[in-house]
């Protein structure tokens, strides 16, 4: 009798173990990317001329904040690139810098798309913005995690021509916007 109790003792001992070996996995692996943040600052269009035409050329400026609010983990950002979409047609893919974030710690992203020609009068435009990332997170021990790929959707963008003739609205001022950001499995 006495056997059998050291027995069910053990194996009591080595599942609950494990169990707890597959919760920090879960929390190591799932949890951390909730304290991820994206936030568009500031969007404007800072260059414009018309040519004959009526097609418009023009430069657009866009800053996004990058924050990393978890207290455990540095997340390395190996690959981030940014889409933008005009009225259902692709302007340009633009490729950032890869960098490391510390935690409780806010990286400023700042990029131009520019030379993007669009026959536009009223001087209106509806831009969205895609960022594509490619993270790793370095756990407090040292070890690593698989790399992960999201997409963070700015979403719509009402931006006018600042300096126009056609002034529609405050023009210039920018609401901070929060970016959403979804996993997905496929590499890009």
């Amino acid at each position: 009798m006495g056997d059998f109790c050291l027995v069910a003792s053990c194996s009591s001992c080595v599942l609950i173990f494990i169990g707890g070996l597959i919760c920090l996995y879960v929390f190591l692996a799932i949890l951390p990317y909730q304290h991820m943040k994206f936030h568009m600052m500031d969007a404007s269009l800072t260059e414009f001329y018309l040519t004959n035409d009526d097609i418009l050329h023009y430069n657009l400026a866009v800053n996004i904040s990058v924050r990393n609010s978890n207290k455990i983990d540095r997340i390395s950002y190996r690959s981030i690139r940014s889409q933008t979409y005009c009225y259902g047609m692709k302007l340009a893919l633009v490729s950032l810098p890869s960098f490391r974030q510390d935690t409780k710690n806010t990286t400023l992203l700042h990029h131009i798309i520019q030379d993007f020609n669009y026959d536009q009068r009223d001087e209106i435009y509806s831009i969205y913005v895609y960022l594509y990332i490619r993270t790793q997170l370095k756990h407090v021990g040292g070890g690593k995690s698989e790399k992960s790929n999201f997409i963070a959707e700015c979403g719509l963008l009402r931006l006018i021509l600042l300096g126009s003739n056609n002034q529609k609205g405050i023009g210039g001022l920018f609401k901070t916007r929060r970016c959403v950001y979804v996993e997905i499995d496929d590499s890009y």
